[in-house]
């Protein structure tokens, strides 16, 4: 039987890693720093096990994921986290040693993971895709932003989501903004704000030895925050403009495994453009997985040296809904009756859930358990709840 490593057991897309390997019969083994880790309570999920935080105790988080791998039979490891998935491809060599571990390598991964690749990229590509400039100091930034149209976004070129962004509306507020991002640290980059009713949109690919093993695209219909933060509900759609570009930042790099490419919709040219690449799983990873393509599953077996053939059909809208706690927050966030319209009916047809499940129903209440462990704590609300 495979037996599979998964990192990352409190966030949402373990859970579905999990559910896809374990549902094709694979022995699914779920590591987290917390005992609370939600995947912890699927019943996919064969051994559970703790290693120190990848974020605060990387070195001791390496360690110990070679001691397990050493020690044990396991055929494939798949890391899910951001930092769980940076610290892997940086160990990518030493952890082979002991098991299959389809990432693309520390290079890759540091590069496409910047925005500021991602945007020199898009540049050199055509891709569609906000003005951007990329000053060296305080002062060019300051003259380098008159080439641009307000609102700007000033963003810090390696952190992932939102983390290190900052949304300036006027000139008069440009230069206080800047230098609180930048603190004296990485040199930010700014770019034209694409208008807040454009729509945000992905589009995920499976890439293996030059070829698509699956890609998926979908359409962010909530999010929370509102203004900006991980999808809470979701629908699965097919463009093939996000696939073209997609498939054509990914192409020019040699990309190998698994990638999200994020766009966003500007409505005054009704063109997707994009934002940035999120080398490894991310958080909606149920939506395609409700649809059938299913990349755990696909990864794990070209990490196995199989074949599996592509998968690049699958259903058109399908929902999936992020709701506990995702989209309660965004419905206690926005204080208005369209807010409560679109909130119910909880069950629709055609809509899916991140965690609920009638046929794996435990992490429910995993999810609860740990809502009701960390609420009093912030970091570890956003660390254990959000994710």
């Amino acid at each position: 039987m495979t037996t599979v490593f998964v990192t990352d057991g409190q966030s949402r897309s373990a859970l579905a890693v999990v559910r896809s390997l374990g549902r094709h019969g694979v022995r699914v083994v779920c590591g987290d720093s917390t005992r609370f880790a939600t995947a912890f309570t699927s019943k996919h999920v064969d051994e559970c096990t703790l290693y120190p935080d990848p974020n605060t105790r990387p070195a001791a988080f390496v360690g110990t994921l070679v001691d397990y791998l050493r020690d044990n039979d396991v055929d494939v490891l798949l890391p899910v986290g951001h930092e769980s998935t940076r610290l892997v491809n940086r160990s990518r060599e030493l952890l082979a040693e002991h098991t299959n571990v389809p990432v693309a390598g520390r290079e890759e991964f540091d590069r496409f993971v910047r925005k500021d690749f991602v945007m020199s990229q898009a540049e050199k590509l055509d891709i569609p895709h906000p003005r951007t400039v990329f000053p060296e100091s305080v002062d060019e930034a300051c003259e380098l932003v008159e080439t641009l149209s307000f609102p700007v976004v000033v963003k810090l070129p390696s952190e992932a989501g939102s983390k290190g962004l900052q949304y300036v509306e006027e000139p008069a507020a440009f230069r206080e903004t800047f230098l609180e991002v930048y603190r004296g640290g990485e040199m930010p980059i700014v770019q034209e704000r694409i208008p807040s009713n454009g729509q945000g949109m992905g589009a995920a690919f499976l890439r293996w030895d030059g070829e698509i093993k699956a890609r998926f695209a979908y359409r962010r219909l909530r999010e929370f925050p509102p203004s900006g933060g991980p999808s809470t509900l979701r629908e699965s759609i097919h463009d093939e403009r996000l696939f073209e570009a997609g498939e054509t930042l990914l192409d020019d790099v040699d990309w190998q495994g698994v990638a999200m490419v994020e766009f966003k919709n500007d409505p005054r040219t009704d063109t997707p453009k994009l934002l940035e690449v999120n080398p490894r799983f991310w958080g909606s990873l149920h939506l395609p997985y409700r649809c059938g393509v299913e990349f755990p599953w696909l990864l794990t077996q070209c990490a196995l040296g199989e074949d599996p053939e592509p998968v690049t059909t699958y259903p058109t809208g399908v929902r999936c809904r992020f709701l506990l706690p995702g989209d309660v927050l965004n419905l206690l966030s926005r204080h208005d009756r369209a807010a409560v319209r679109e909130f119910f009916p909880i069950r629709e047809e055609g809509t899916y859930f991140d965690i609920l499940d009638r046929s794996d129903p435990l992490p429910t209440l995993g999810r609860l358990a740990a809502i009701a462990r960390y609420s009093v704590d912030y970091d570890m609300w956003r660390y254990a709840i959000v994710r």
